[in-house]
């Protein structure tokens, strides 16, 4: 099912639906804390990437404003490696 989501959301991305894409991903964070555990961190890695290497600046900024409000601190200390290497490939 995850892999079904970040596909999706790498659709989202590369068309430049960023409405649709904010749709889908407060859809998936109910449906996550309802009925499933699916590995967030790992979806949002993937997905903010993919942004920041299709040059998504506007999506990208969204995703990143979304990473105080999905993760506590642990979560947050083993994820905030990823914005450097996403600024350096929007830069890129």
């Amino acid at each position: 099912m995850d892999k079904q989501i970040i596909e999706n959301c790498k659709s989202y991305i590369e068309y430049d639906l960023i409405d649709d894409l904010k749709m889908y991903v407060n859809n998936i964070l109910e449906l996550n804390v309802k009925d499933y555990r699916l590995p967030v961190e790992y979806m949002y890695q993937q997905i903010y990437l993919h942004a920041c290497l299709k040059k998504k600046h506007e999506i990208a900024e969204w995703i990143q404003s979304l990473f105080s409000k999905i993760f506590n601190e642990v979560q947050q200390t083993a994820l905030r490696q990823m914005f450097p290497y996403g600024k350096y490939l929007l830069s890129k």
